[in-house]
């Protein structure tokens, strides 16, 4: 054989290697997604049968398929629990009878998405994109749609169960969200559950540093009430005051109420004094462990906010200090004392 020949032959050979092993490796990157009733199903086919580009985890409960694009994925029957979602694109997605309880979905592009009988217990789907997606039937039981986009959205009157809807929610002309039997949630639940209360703020502070100010993200902007890009103490304010509105009360509830039971006691400055921790060791500290200014710490700081609004018998309007604030002088030094005692451990 001349040498031309030979050398064409090897090229050719090592040619459809190269092809073989391109399209091997193609099918070897495939993700799978596992079936409500454990069947996997490998690979992922789009809605036309062709298998689908998806090359990252693999779909099943609890995976982390953050970003993930799925546009056009058949999915039906999937198991997605408690799966995170946050900013996945399912754009035309085939999701019918597939088990997204506890799912987060934040910011998910779902439109044109197939969601009949899909189970969205619990869901999270702040921020969702759901315009056009079709809703037979889809189970919507305590799902937060915070700032969900439902515009055109189909058959949204034949889901089933109450979900938290808010005043951003975009819901199709014409629907009633109070006929359905949704729950109308306000802006400082967060949680959400129908009620403003330490869950909330609480979760305000697991932000950051709110003393500093943190830029929000898309997980975090629906605790900036003031609307500024930041969380900060503003938001403590703001919530505060629309807690207590909405909890029935004439006035804002007051730093030092680690309880949110409209007094400031010996109980409040227990909780602080257990959870004293000056150098923020243990932080980010809350809310309800005595920390009021929003910082990581628990220090002097939030016991001269508590000092300052100490009223054992309820919220006052009157300036006159109760006999019980005699109290102070020497619960301040025993933090004084613990303080140092930290120190010196540490």
């Amino acid at each position: 054989m001349g040498s031309h020949l030979m050398s064409n032959v090897v090229r050719s050979f090592f040619s459809a290697m190269v092809l073989t092993g391109l399209l091997t490796g193609s099918v070897a990157e495939a993700a799978s997604y596992q079936k409500t009733d454990g069947t996997i199903i490998d690979p992922i086919l789009d809605r036309s049968g062709i298998t689908h580009s998806h090359s990252g985890p693999n779909l099943e409960p609890g995976a982390d398929l953050t970003s993930a694009d799925l546009t056009n994925a058949n999915l039906t029957n999937a198991d997605l629990t408690n799966a995170d979602l946050t900013n996945a694109d399912l754009t035309n997605a085939d999701l019918t009878n597939a088990d997204l309880t506890n799912a987060n979905l934040t910011n998910a592009n779902l439109r044109y998405a197939n969601l009949t009988d899909t189970d969205l217990f619990e869901a999270r789907l702040p921020y969702a994109n759901l315009t056009y997606a079709r809703l037979t039937r889809a189970t919507l039981t305590r799902a937060d749609l915070y700032s969900v986009d439902l515009t055109y959205a189909e058959y949204v009157e034949t889901t089933r169960g109450s979900p938290y809807y808010y005043g951003n929610t975009l819901l199709p002309f014409g629907f009633d969200p109070v006929a359905q039997g949704w729950t109308l949630a306000l802006y400082c639940d967060f949680t959400p559950d129908a009620a403003c209360d330490l869950a909330d703020i609480n979760q305000m502070f697991q932000a950051g540093n709110l003393v500093t100010g943190v830029a929000i993200s898309v997980s975090t902007d629906r605790l900036d009430l003031v609307d500024n890009d930041t969380i900060d103490a503003a938001d403590i304010t703001e919530w505060l005051a629309q807690a207590a509105t909405a909890n029935g009360h004439g006035s804002p509830y007051l730093r030092g109420d680690t309880e949110l039971d409209r007094d400031v006691d010996i109980t409040d400055f227990n909780a602080l004094a257990s959870h004293f921790d000056p150098d923020g060791v243990f932080g980010p500290n809350v809310w309800s462990e005595g920390n009021f200014d929003g910082d990581y710490d628990i220090d002097i700081t939030d016991f001269n906010l508590l000092a300052a609004h100490f009223s054992p018998s309820g919220y006052a309007t009157s300036a006159i200090p109760e006999p019980s604030t005699m109290l102070l002088p020497s619960l301040a030094l025993g933090l004084v004392g613990v303080s140092s005692r930290l120190s010196k451990n540490g």
